[in-house]
């Protein structure tokens, strides 16, 4: 029998996707959901899910024993609170005492909660463990090849990007003609995309470039790209999405090569060492 997991949900389609995947292979799983972070339709009646503030660390920790939790994935967008937001119990008081919330980064504030995590006994595995087929692949998917304007974006996007995640600010930039539109900070990739729009210039449209910062671990918060991302960059003008292979979430593969077709829009997995 599989032992139990226990899903710590964002926002987005990601944890969604995992829940079905959980269904279809049988896994026995339990929702871990955040007022004002996790989408409110995460679960149907039958989902097995519980809803506790962000700073409920003592009822988040006698949750996992009491069903049994062994696996903990992560998944999903979850904007960074402030403090008073936050309204940590003591258990959370004392670990972020330990972590230091104001003085680390989000890669660093991520790998500070799951070492809080796996310090209560439970493993922190990635969600690709769970279902192998959600990284992005190398290459081409779908039938449009981005021209060499988009290639020389392109390379230029995997240069900022990567000196982006290298300083923990984000995972996304937006490029067009050489020039940089836009970079991610704490918004998402749809926001980001939408705030480019005043930026972009005449003929061929933008590229979004998507890259794990170089220290990530895998095993949370990797870039990842959906049917959302392709509806923002059609509406947005963009001629393609490229992001970087084996370390990104291609969430709904099928639906989105099959839109960015319709939509004329490029997707390549970039193949980066």
């Amino acid at each position: 029998m599989m032992e139990m997991l226990g899903i710590i949900a964002g926002g987005g389609e990601a944890p969604k996707r995992l829940i079905a995947a959980c269904r279809k292979l049988g896994r026995p799983f339990h929702v871990l959901a955040f007022p004002g972070q996790t989408d409110s339709d995460i679960a149907n009646d039958d989902t097995p899910v519980t809803w506790l503030p962000l700073g409920a660390a003592g009822p988040a920790r006698k949750l996992g024993l009491e069903k049994g939790v062994k696996d903990v994935v992560m998944l999903g967008r979850v904007r960074r609170p402030s403090l008073a937001e936050l309204k940590p119990d003591m258990l959370m008081v004392q670990k972020l005492a330990r972590i230091g919330l104001n003085a680390l980064g989000d890669d660093g504030l991520l790998k500070a909660v799951v070492r809080e995590i796996e310090v209560e006994g439970f493993r922190v595995v990635a969600p690709q463990d769970i279902f192998t087929d959600l990284l992005m692949p190398a290459g081409l998917l779908g039938k449009i090849v981005p021209s060499e304007d988009a290639k020389n974006d392109i390379k230029r996007g995997i240069e900022i990007a990567h000196a982006l995640g290298r300083l923990d600010i984000g995972q996304a930039v937006v490029v067009q003609q050489g020039i940089v539109l836009a970079v991610e900070a704490s918004e998402g990739t749809d926001a980001l995309i939408r705030r480019s729009v005043s930026q972009r210039r005449e003929g061929p449209g933008p590229v979004l470039v998507k890259m794990k910062k170089p220290q990530q671990d895998v095993r949370f918060d990797l870039p990842s790209l959906g049917v959302e991302t392709v509806k923002e960059a059609l509406a947005a003008g963009f001629s393609g999405i490229a992001a970087e292979a084996g370390a990104s979430l291609l969430i709904d593969r099928d639906d989105v090569v099959r839109m960015a077709d319709q939509a004329g829009i490029f997707l390549l997995g970039i193949d980066y060492a």
